[in-house]
């Protein structure tokens, strides 16, 4: 598609460094191991992160992990897939650690460690 009338600056409405506060207090991200994924959004202001976990597609759990709540574990099995997923917020460190075991058709099980995210 051709552009067919373009202008030098469309947007000079919106000020140079013009940003909502907002906008920086959640950083939001997802984790990927095989048919596992994480996504996560965390808010160091409060300190809080909310999470959904899903295995093959589909949600095997969700939360929020705070400073009442710091860890929470979940699991499930399906497609012949099983994950249990262990996350920890170390607030002293200013991080969020993760412990999955994962175990999966043919493969057999295996077990991850690490931090999911530092702040």
């Amino acid at each position: 598609m051709a552009v067919t009338n373009a202008q030098a600056n469309a947007l000079n409405h919106i000020q140079a460094g013009q940003v909502d506060a907002t906008a920086l207090q959640h950083y939001c991200n997802s984790f990927t191991l095989g048919p596992l994924k994480i996504n996560y959004c965390i808010d160091p202001t409060v300190p809080q992160a909310t999470f959904q976990i899903s295995l093959a597609g589909a949600q095997i759990g969700s939360g929020t992990i705070n400073a009442q709540n710091p860890s929470v574990t979940i699991g499930g099995s399906i497609a012949g897939f099983t994950a249990q997923v262990a996350l920890t917020a170390a607030f002293s460190k200013s991080q969020l650690d993760y412990d999955i075991t994962l175990c999966a058709p043919i493969a057999g099980c295996k077990q991850y460690t690490g931090t999911l995210f530092s702040w």
